[in-house]
């Protein structure tokens, strides 16, 4: 593509032949070597400008000074070359309400000269391809004579450049020389300005594409993702009107889900249209996009009471090659978007596919969660209604039990006293067992309660003990440093961590041993406790399972040693709600020791 600098050039080098041919051939020069200075100095000003708009602006308050004119417009061609659009650059063109109008290039005195690549200079009623809705438009003004003049450059037809006036017969060829000038210039310039405008909005269009495939990326929530996509489109490329549609289940209606634009009373968020009305429905049907540049040729259109769409683009949105929605835009000019839009449009819409499919996956698996959640909490009521009431009659069967083995005459028989410690034992044990499925359930659905006060360490240590059924072949003992006397904390729980703790380095030293229990101070805020045993040890491999949930070592001697895997996971829960840490420390055959930290009483 050649530069802006090597195009305005190349124009001021073909000027300054035309320039020289019409010095030549006018003998009294005086007059038209002013109009071509002017020329000059007007094209001067059109190097500077960047757009179109500016371009045009700029000959609306320049071309007066050049030519002596009642009526000044342009017809510019449109990309596929079928229509012109006409610019007007003067007042009473303006009353004709002609402006950004189209125009088939087989219509009017515009379209003649594109297509015969010739000038006109007449009567409007002479005119070789009078146009009711174009030259009778300017006719009811008062206008009787055209300078009609061919814009191009190169070999490439940009449009035709019209002049009229009032009275009949006015334009001399000096008029249509400096018109030819004005539009040979104009032409390069508006193509120029085309070209810089169409890499600057294909380099918005890119830019787009990677910001909205950002946004799409992080949003898992479905309405939002829609709102934001149709609001970034349609304010980035500026857009009329910009919605997404999306199919029902039953693939049988469509439904707005998001719009952005500038129709005021646009049809409501929600609403739904049979995928057999409009080019919407019919994209949605056949899944295939449309770019449709006037409406009203198309018998897919659907009309709409209160919209005056004359260009429609619409896009269908697929995931896993199944449509889903339509990307929909509309504008009120005819031939409002090209080969381009379609393009963008068609990645956008592949992108919103993808987003969309991830937002429904995180949606059904919110829902999914929902319903889990939802069993998880029956589950953990129905568990704490029924160890609840489980618990009661436990208490009742130890009792009784452990009233019965103080009997005297029970004592006296050594089979029934060994039946009624198994009752109890496995009263204690069910009893336990349902403690912990309280706290599981509580913990998990966030309804275990904490009571925290100062607590005496010695006290807690001596009832967590008094818990513990030890047999003859085992000792306990503890030691407490001094400085450590009281921590802060809830006495029940704590009571239960250590319970526990004591209770597993009974079960898992089957030969008997000592446990002990030390408690030191480790900092002025910090205090740890451990319970060592000389049991059969935790191989290393195991070590990083224990205080998961049901977790339990079933090799070796272990596996014989009942229990459910839920303690040791209660104590670390229990320990972090203090603010403190837990940890083993063992080796296979000998011993294991437990550990965890608390806060003193400050």
């Amino acid at each position: 593509m050649k530069s802006k600098n090597e195009l305005t050039h190349r124009n001021h080098q073909n000027n300054d032949k035309i320039k020289t041919k019409v010095q030549g051939r006018i003998a009294e020069g005086s007059g038209i070597l002013q109009k071509l200075n002017k020329l000059h100095d007007v094209t001067a000003k059109i190097d500077n400008t960047r757009t179109r708009e500016e371009i045009l602006n700029l000959i609306r308050l320049e071309a007066k000074w050049l030519l002596n004119y009642d009526v000044c417009f342009t017809g510019i061609l449109n990309q596929a070359k079928t229509h012109y659009i006409v610019n007007t650059l003067s007042l009473i063109a303006d009353a004709g309400d002609l402006n950004h109008k189209h125009f088939s290039v087989e219509e009017g005195m515009p379209g003649w000269v594109i297509k015969n690549q010739a000038s006109f200079i007449g009567d409007i009623e002479t005119a070789p391809h009078f146009s009711f809705t174009l030259e009778g438009k300017i006719q009811e003004l008062g206008i009787q004579s055209l300078l009609v003049v061919h814009m191009k450059t190169g070999n490439e037809s940009i449009g035709a450049l019209v002049f009229g006036r009032i009275k009949q017969g006015l334009f001399s060829e000096e008029d249509t020389a400096i018109a030819q000038l004005l539009s040979l210039y104009l032409a390069t310039a508006l193509k120029d300005a085309s070209i810089f405008e169409d890499a600057r909005k294909r380099i918005a269009q890119i830019e787009l594409i990677n910001k909205l495939s950002n946004q799409l990326a992080s949003m898992l929530q479905l309405e939002t993702l829609l709102n934001t996509s149709a609001l970034t489109i349609q304010k980035t490329f500026n857009y009329f009107d910009v919605t997404i549609f999306l199919l029902n289940d039953e693939k049988t209606e469509i439904e707005l889900v998001a719009h952005s634009g500038n129709f005021i009373d646009f049809l409501p968020h929600g609403y739904r249209q049979s995928m057999d009305k409009g080019i919407v429905g019919w994209v949605a049907r056949n899944g295939e996009k449309i770019l449709c540049n006037d409406v009203l040729q198309d018998p897919r259109y659907h009309t709409y009471e209160y919209h005056n769409t004359r260009s429609e683009l619409a896009v269908p949105i697929t995931v896993e090659n199944q449509v889903v929605g339509v990307l929909n835009v509309e504008d009120t000019k005819l031939h409002a978007f090209d080969e381009t839009d379609t393009v963008v449009l068609g990645t956008l819409s592949d992108q919103l596919g993808i987003a969309i499919k991830n937002a429904k996956l995180y949606e059904e698996i919110q829902q999914a969660n929902l319903k889990l959640t939802e069993l998880d909490k029956m589950k953990s009521e129905f568990l704490g209604i029924v160890f609840h009431d489980f618990r009661s009659p436990l208490s009742s069967v130890m009792l009784a039990g452990k009233a019965l083995l103080k009997n005297e005459i029970v004592q006296s028989q050594p089979r029934v006293k060994e039946y009624l410690q198994i009752i109890v034992d496995q009263a204690n044990r069910l009893n336990q067992l349902a403690e912990d499925t309280l706290s599981i359930t509580k913990i998990e659905s966030g309804q275990l309660n904490y009571f925290f006060k100062i607590v005496n360490i010695e006290r807690l240590i001596q009832d967590a003990i008094a818990m513990v059924r030890i047999s003859s072949r085992h000792k306990i003992a503890y030691k407490i440093d001094p400085n450590v006397a009281f921590i802060k904390g809830d006495q029940t729980k704590l009571r239960q961590v250590v319970q526990n703790l004591v209770s597993n380095a009974v079960k898992y030293s089957p030969r008997g041993g000592t446990v002990n229990i030390i408690i030191e101070d480790l900092s002025p805020e910090m205090l740890s406790v451990s319970v060592s045993d000389e049991g059969i040890g935790i191989p290393k491999e195991h070590i990083g399972n224990l205080f998961r949930k049901f977790s339990r070592v079933n090799t070796g001697e272990a596996k014989d040693i009942k229990g459910a895997g839920l303690g040791l996971w209660i104590c670390k829960e229990v320990v972090e709600a203090h603010g403190g840490k837990i940890w083993v420390e063992s080796e296979g055959g000998k011993g294991t020791t437990m550990k965890f930290t608390l806060k003193k009483a400050q």
